[in-house]
């Protein structure tokens, strides 16, 4: 496999030349995503590539310069228009730098950039996840936060999000309040045309899916990394222009925390601070067809002096090597996502429909074995109601050859500070999660959705989890937005003892100020 990765590496530097100024990524919280995807459902937008998040403030301002471009010159309704104007107002600065093609170098600073205030309530032990890694125990929790930015020309930037967390009852200990003052994402940025090298603190989500992700995603807390790609998608030379817009994007981390202090017992060798090894290649060979290929290895530690052969020959040879020092754990994916347009033309049904999916491998072999699924649907304006959204996923983590092969590993088990870095159902389980959404006149939104989760499935007493989720959210003002959250849960089987039942509760409020 390393021969392709190099072929593709040296295309890349030989890759027609495109200008990508230093600029901050977009959270992966961002109703952005969504929007941009809602665009490129009316085909305003066709280079986008969305399965490979987050991309930079920059990469927004050239895909809405490119649906402004487009809305100019196609009919679309009035839904799509104010939506396409509302975001150009926030993006201005982007869209207007996308469009001078970087001809004048800018200089600036955002001491707040972005302020947030956050207060969750919880009766009992709510399942969280997909939040960044932070913890809510029983009782108050709040969370205040705000963004930083700025740029030195075009080569240099910088992103930080200090955090304020306060749990009444942290680790669910009657009198155990804590507060703490932390920096839960900070990067800076070097970039040169289309290459960018980011270090620091931050969040990845890699693959098409919206409710989870097979290898990466924002369950676990962001790594310290450094991390290597082009912010913008640019063509391949030669006949690797035929895959279309292309991104990549190589990780390198090490994980320093509690999970990984581990000594293998048949070497004596300590295995604490591992490292984290992945590259995600996503590219668009049709404007209405996205492929992407994902790689992480796990391996290392504190007590293996690993050489760069070394890691060549875990990374790439396919080979188990456990009880060595060259032992480690990989997973492999390959994901597809299909947009089809005009259904309404054919059947009332939607105006347009993604198709998505994930299939993924935890073991070696020709082909890579025990592998895992994600499959997924979103009906844009479903049931030909203007600016409804209908998404129904499944994910299937228990492989019938080892069911409980995904993410657990003897000496490195892909987690980060006790939260899986990929799909959170885990190990030895599956979901299904359905949500409905519409935005009014894009200022009042609501979900409503429902999950199905089976824990333990090769295990006698399978946990069963139903959780119920609303969500509303309402635009006070262009820079200010509320947002009101209630779940329920109920759990049969709980933590895999038969007949242990557990019902949850969850209620938020947020308050969100942009600058």
């Amino acid at each position: 496999m390393h021969r392709y990765l190099i072929t593709l590496i040296i295309a890349f530097m030989f890759a027609t030349p495109a200008f990508a100024c230093a600029s901050a990524n977009i959270p992966l919280d961002s109703p952005l995503y969504e929007d941009i995807e809602t665009l490129a459902s009316c085909r305003l937008i066709e280079s986008h590539l969305l399965s490979t998040r987050p991309f930079t403030r920059a990469e927004a301002g050239r895909l809405l310069a490119e649906a402004i471009r487009k809305g100019e010159t196609m009919e679309i309704t009035s839904t799509v228009g104010k939506l396409l104007n509302r975001i150009a107002k926030e993006y201005k600065e982007e869209i207007s730098e996308a469009k001078m093609e970087g001809t004048t170098p800018s200089t600036f600073l955002k001491p707040v950039d972005e302020f947030s205030i956050n207060y969750n309530f919880l009766d009992s032990p709510f399942s969280i996840y997909n939040n960044e890694g932070i913890d809510y125990f029983d009782g108050s929790n709040t969370m205040i936060q705000f963004q930083s930015r700025g740029r030195l020309r075009n080569v240099f930037s910088f992103y930080i999000q200090p955090m304020l967390l306060y749990n009444q009852r942290l680790k669910n200990v009657d009198g155990n309040d804590n507060t703490q003052v932390r920096l839960h994402k900070g990067y800076v940025k070097f970039a040169v045309d289309n290459f960018e090298i980011e270090a620091g603190r931050d969040s990845l989500w890699w693959g098409p899916g919206y409710h989870g992700s097979l290898l990466m995603s924002n369950n676990a807390k962001p790594f310290d990394m450094i991390k290597i790609s082009n912010p913008r998608a640019t063509l391949l030379p030669w006949i690797f222009s035929y895959l279309g817009p292309f991104r990549f994007n190589l990780l390198f981390s090490r994980l320093d925390d509690d999970e990984h202090n581990i000594t293998d017992k048949s070497t004596g060798d300590d295995l604490s601070k591992p490292y984290l090894y992945g590259l995600r290649f996503d590219f668009k060979p049709h404007p209405l067809v996205e492929v992407g290929l994902t790689h992480l290895v796990l391996f290392g530690g504190e007590g293996r002096d690993i050489s760069f052969t070394d890691f060549l020959k875990i990374a790439y040879s396919n080979k188990n090597r456990d009880g060595t020092e060259l032992d480690s754990n990989q997973q492999f994916a390959v994901d597809l996502a299909f947009t089809i347009p005009d259904v309404s033309r054919l059947i009332p049904l939607a105006d347009s429909i993604k198709l998505y999916g994930e299939l993924g491998a935890e073991d070696t072999g020709k082909p890579p074995d025990r592998r895992a699924y994600l499959a997924g649907i979103a009906l844009n304006d479903a049931f030909m109601v203007k600016g409804m959204k209908l998404r129904v996923e499944y994910a299937d983590l228990s492989p019938g050859s080892v069911p409980t092969a995904w993410y657990s590993h003897g000496s490195y088990p892909m987690t980060y500070s006790g939260r899986v870095f990929g799909h959170h159902a885990g190990t030895d389980s599956d979901d299904l999660f359905i949500e409905l959404a519409q935005t009014l006149d894009n200022k009042f939104s609501y979900k409503i959705a429902f999950d199905k989760e089976r824990n333990g499935i090769s295990r006698p007493n399978t946990q069963e989890k139903y959780q119920y989720f609303l969500e509303t959210s309402y635009d006070i003002a262009e820079w200010l937005d509320l947002a009101v959250r209630y779940s329920y849960e109920e759990i049969n089987n709980y933590e895999n003892i038969k007949d242990h039942k557990q019902k949850n509760h969850f209620m938020g409020i947020e308050l969100k100020c942009e600058f």
